[in-house]
């Protein structure tokens, strides 16, 4: 009944925020960012705190939906399992070795029924607290310290048998936020499958008591968790593929305004115009639309890919005007009508002192690294084509013109760059992991207008020989 509570109590909570219109404050992305921002102490923090709550007495049920909410379910769950086992250790050896006839004093004669069951059950009947709350989480840690049961026994089998419950809850609350957005994602529907299940456990149990109980409980609950967290896992990491296989980085499939499925907005500090980015069919594919006026963002879709696995960037493109005013050696005149832009991401074990040093600055303001570096092919305005030169901002992006001038204006035209080679070639040493993909239009510094058509994105292993860009004489 405790789970069924919690998911009655927590659907009304997300009804109430909905109808204030609190939801539109809360970004799962600014929260793991959040997190992330700590590093490899966010999660021995908060393992940290779940492992000494039951010491003190704080409820932890919100400590567990938190886990879910800042890790997601996989990872969630394992540090959510790790703390409440800890925490769980650290109250029974406290009420054994440290506080006895304290603990004893204050749980007066509720423990002895549970030295009973233990003298009578063993860790079977561990194993029936676990599945089936007798008495609250943090009483009954301390009831265990006070009878005979190991206490390696104890740990084990109390981590075995919170696993359900905890992995059900965790799973559950790691998609509130999306419920808050109106959406019915699979992790929700996972973790309420599970909630039924653990609220079905005292059923069971009634009908099947004694070892045959606790076996059918356990088997279905710990089947289902293990089952459903293997699910998860899989979708949020899904196998690489190898050599000899494509990417396709565009469907016809939509996710959120109107925007292709898996790709996100990119927008920089100090410009309030963006160009607009729409997901239309042409001829039966799926096309990128981009609408600049003196306006400038892009459509960014986030990798972790190793370049020598995936060297061949491939896709087509089509613009109605070049930038009259464009000029890639200067600020002012940094707009393109069709541009591919390809980030690489920062590895700080394989930077120098100084650029770590730079890069954690970067990352102490903006909660992550930023690229390492990244690769802009474009549509030049005035640089000829098979030119590259450093990015009129920073050197950190080399622009590539792919194509120039207007002689192909108003016509599909199709490209293929070798990601490995050219950046071998720009930066003088091996790429690092592509960390993402945009396309952009931009035309905010000119203050003029473009439309470009984004087509046919395709990441690919193989092997082809490319003639390198040529830097200009004043690079």
């Amino acid at each position: 009944m405790r789970a069924v509570f919690f998911f009655l109590i927590l659907v009304s909570l997300i009804a109430a925020i909905r109808l204030l219109g609190l939801h539109t404050y809360l970004d799962q992305e600014r929260l793991r960012q959040w997190i992330d921002g700590f590093g490899t102490a966010g999660p021995i923090i908060y393992i940290l705190i779940f492992s000494v709550a039951p010491s003190l007495f704080l409820p932890g049920l919100p400590i567990t939906v938190a886990g879910g909410l800042a890790f997601g379910p996989v990872w969630g769950t394992a540090y959510a399992s790790i703390g409440s086992t800890l925490g769980a250790g650290i109250a029974f050896l406290v009420a054994r070795y440290f506080a006895r006839n304290a603990i004893s004093e204050m749980l007066g004669e509720r423990w002895k029924k549970i030295d009973e069951g233990v003298t009578q059950k063993g860790w079977i009947y561990v194993a029936i607290t676990r599945l089936i709350p007798i008495f609250p989480f943090n009483l009954l840690n301390y009831a265990f310290g006070l009878t005979k049961i190991p206490f390696l026994t104890y740990l084990l089998t109390s981590w075995v048998f919170m696993l359900p419950g905890t992995t059900a809850y965790v799973v559950f609350s790691s998609s509130i936020l999306d419920l808050l957005k109106g959406t019915v994602s699979v992790t929700f529907v996972a973790g309420f499958i599970l909630l039924l299940l653990v609220s079905a456990a005292p059923l069971i149990y009634r009908r099947w008591k004694g070892s045959k109980g606790v076996l059918l409980v356990s088997t279905i609950a710990m089947g289902a968790a293990i089952s459903i967290i293997s699910t998860l896992s899989l979708a949020d990491n899904p196998p690489q593929k190898t050599g000899g296989e494509t990417l396709l980085l565009l469907t016809g499939q939509q996710g959120e305004d109107s925007l292709p499925k898996d790709w996100k907005p990119l927008t920089f500090q100090k410009i309030s115009r963006h160009t607009q980015y729409t997901l239309i069919s042409e001829e039966g594919r799926p096309v990128i639309r981009a609408e600049s006026r003196q306006s400038a963002s892009g459509l960014y879709r986030e990798f972790d890919l190793d370049p020598k696995i995936y060297p061949i960037l491939s896709w087509c493109w089509k613009v109605d005007r070049i930038i009259s005013k464009g000029d890639e050696t200067k600020k002012e005149g940094d707009d393109y009508a069709g541009r591919i832009y390809v980030t690489f991401k920062f590895d700080p074990d394989q930077a120098s002192l100084w650029e770590r040093t730079k890069f954690q600055a970067i990352k102490l303001i903006y909660g992550e690294y930023p690229p390492k570096a990244a690769i802009n092919y474009i549509w030049a305005n005035r640089l000829a084509k098979g030119k590259a030169i450093a990015n009129a901002y920073t050197d950190r992006a080399q622009m590539v013109a792919v194509e120039s001038g207007a002689d192909k204006v108003g016509q599909w035209v199709c490209e293929e760059r070798n990601l490995y080679e050219d950046y071998n070639t720009l930066f003088g040493e091996a790429p690092p992991a592509i960390s993402g993909i945009a396309v952009m239009t931009d035309t905010d510094n000119t203050g003029e207008e473009a439309t470009a058509y984004y087509s046919d994105l395709v990441l690919r292993s193989g092997a082809k020989s490319y003639s390198s860009p040529q830097s200009p004489d004043n690079r």
